[in-house]
């Protein structure tokens, strides 16, 4: 590791051997595990500690569940290849961190992939990236790559274009684009691709359309399955960009910011599981410490604002392609009725339990906004014993029964 109290110049030689954002050597291709069959892959997003509590966090209260999962895979009927990748922001402008990060998550002894985030950078360095991003291409490696899992070719891509810790934008510039076209070509015909960056490649909060830099990777990867894994957001999101290509935006593996235990979507703290089976793609939001079937947070009459007369379910990893019924006394009552809500956990816990500096309450605050992942309905009987209903898209089935 890059000693960040090192000299300058010793340090842009560092970045000089391992690559900048536009060396020559743009990428690197790392070994295939030989999967042919399947794979897992743990996507962790954004660890980002910066305190050193919070590292302690990381290694006690999240490493923990994440080997409990490695576990289960490894004594499965059928056994495939894991691995973990970290989203970007491994660290919070921590440098000094970046090895130690590393080193917990290859203590699980799977093999470890990330990308960089915008506070993975060097915070103190300005208007000059390859400086900035030496801290961590001196522990990672290239921050573009290559390397297959199965029958999925994953490209890394460096998408933080840095100026300083408060001017950054997000893009891929010509030189990877080049890179990444020639790879394809390059790569079989049956296999999918994945991209992996930090920043996401869709605007969700402006209707999912993809940025420039996506469309011109959409545009490259043509006609074959496409799948990009992000962080950055902190939220959850599975956006459905074209036919053949999905996001997978994954929610921060700590909650929000280290500061509150679930995202400011309701997200639960959770990693974001994607499995190769015969060439067929499954993947789900795993919440830490609990098991495959917890999908549903299930809300009684009165308990959420402005739905007091109603039962309400949040569905953790939903999107466009699940459908959610409820059953009443064991009755079937058709769909529920979906609503977009401020998430009722979350809020109470900024409003009620929440006690930091002014600063950090009202970042917490700000984050929240309406999300669509909530359904209602209203019981016929007073009292009566309601189950929630959900399917996702690959025929999996999730129930929750409140009022027993």
């Amino acid at each position: 590791m890059i000693n960040h109290s090192l000299p300058r110049f010793i340090v842009a030689l560092a970045a000089l051997i391992l690559g900048s954002h536009s060396a020559t050597a743009v990428a690197l291709s790392r070994p295939m595990i030989d999967a042919p069959s399947g794979y897992n892959l743990i996507v962790v997003g954004d660890p980002q500690p910066q305190t050193e509590e919070q590292i302690t966090r990381l290694e006690e209260e999240i490493l923990p569940h994440i080997a409990a999962i490695i576990d289960e895979y490894a004594t499965a009927d059928e056994v495939y290849p894991t691995a973990i990748l970290l989203t970007g922001d491994v660290v919070w402008d921590t440098m000094e961190f970046l090895e130690r990060v590393k080193k917990m998550f290859e203590s699980l002894d799977v093999a470890v992939y990330a990308v960089i985030g915008n506070h993975d950078h060097a915070a103190d360095i300005v208007d000059d990236e390859p400086l900035a991003q030496s801290y961590y291409e001196a522990v990672f490696g290239s921050r573009n790559y290559s390397f297959r899992l199965g029958n999925t070719h994953f490209f890394a891509l460096d998408n933080i274009a840095y100026t300083s810790h408060d001017d950054y934008r997000t893009d891929v510039n010509r030189r990877q684009l080049r890179w990444l076209r020639r790879a394809v070509r390059e790569t079989p015909e049956k296999c999918r691709v994945a991209v992996l960056m930090h920043a996401p490649a869709a605007d969700y909060r402006k209707g999912g359309k993809p940025l420039k830099y996506a469309e011109r990777i959409i545009n490259i990867v043509g006609d074959r399955e496409l799948h990009f894994i992000t962080g950055h957001r902190h939220r959850h999101a599975t956006g459905y960009l074209a036919p053949n290509v999905v996001e997978h935006s994954v929610a921060q593996v700590s909650g929000n910011l280290w500061f509150a235990p679930i995202c400011s979507d309701g997200t639960p703290r959770g990693v974001f599981l994607i499995e190769e089976r015969n060439d067929e793609l499954s993947w789900q939001h795993r919440l830490l410490g609990a098991s495959r079937d917890c999908q549903i947070v299930a809300y009684d009459e009165g308990e959420v604002a402005d739905n007091e007369e109603y039962v309400v379910a949040k569905i953790v990893g939903w999107d466009e392609q699940w459908s959610v019924e409820w059953e009443e006394n064991g009755v079937s009552r058709g769909a529920m009725e979906q609503i977009e809500i401020l998430d009722p956990d979350y809020m109470r816990y900024v409003e009620q339990e929440a006690d930091y500096d002014d600063v950090i309450m009202k970042r917490l605050r700000a984050s929240a906004y309406p999300h669509r992942h909530y359904f209602r309905c209203r019981r016929t009987t007073p009292q009566s014993r309601v189950t929630i209903v959900a399917h996702d898209r690959f025929g999996r089935t999730y129930r929750c029964t409140i009022g027993e």
